[in-house]
């Protein structure tokens, strides 16, 4: 499957700028609404004669070719593994300052 290559003029200067969609960045947009699932990508190129940041959207996943997006799945299951190790070490962390204050407690009475 071959990705699609758009050809725009530059939003400056007027050049043609080539937007490949297999070499050029990306970035990935998902929306549930109703239980569906709907992605779209906005790909970046820069001009080469004056440098402007061109854009262009794309809701087709045909135009995009075999290039794998952020998978979702996993940021859910980093963010979810992260929370519980913040909740191990808070609660790590107040397990020896209790200690501690109880040593305090017996030196001074």
């Amino acid at each position: 499957m071959e990705a699609k290559k758009v050809e725009i003029p530059c939003r400056t200067c007027g050049e043609p700028v080539e937007i490949d969609f297999n070499t050029a960045e990306f970035s990935s947009q998902l929306t549930v609404l109703n239980g569906k699932k709907k992605e779209s990508r906005t790909f970046f190129q820069k001009c080469s004669s004056c440098g402007q940041l061109n854009i262009v959207k794309s809701d087709n996943k045909n135009e995009w070719g075999k290039r794998k997006g952020p998978n979702v799945k996993m940021f859910m299951f980093s963010g979810f593994f992260s929370c519980f190790v913040m909740i191990a070490l808070f609660a790590l962390v107040g397990y020896f300052a209790f200690k501690g204050l109880g040593i305090v407690m017996d030196w001074l009475f």
